[in-house]
């Protein structure tokens, strides 16, 4: 068996040899500043989640604390503190009869 050889001749000027280099740096500055960019949007990513993490926990706090503003116990002493209601005895009870505005509403 013959093994033919094919030589691909390759001439190279020495304008062809800058050029690639330059593509060379080109491609090595381009690797650099993408992995710098990476870093630096991964940071303000890392930033943004501590800040979210920090609002959730202030909005749990905030939730609880409205939710203790507005207990029974507590708004039911300062009605009888701060604004002196009491709860009315039997006979300063009013019954209405929620027919009698039936009757108004259709005049």
């Amino acid at each position: 068996m013959n093994m033919v050889e094919y030589k691909i001749p390759v001439r190279l000027s020495v304008m062809g040899l800058v050029f690639l280099w330059l593509l060379v740096i080109f491609s090595a500055t381009s690797v650099a500043y993408v992995e710098h960019l990476c870093r630096h949007y991964y940071e303000k990513i890392s930033k943004s989640e501590r800040t979210s993490n920090r609002l959730q926990a202030d909005y749990g706090r905030l939730i609880l604390e409205l939710s203790t503003w507005g207990s029974l116990p507590r708004v039911e002493t300062i009605a009888i503190n701060e604004l002196n209601m009491r709860t009315p005895m039997g006979d300063e009870i009013i019954i209405v009869d929620p027919m009698s505005f039936r009757d108004l509403r259709s005049e």
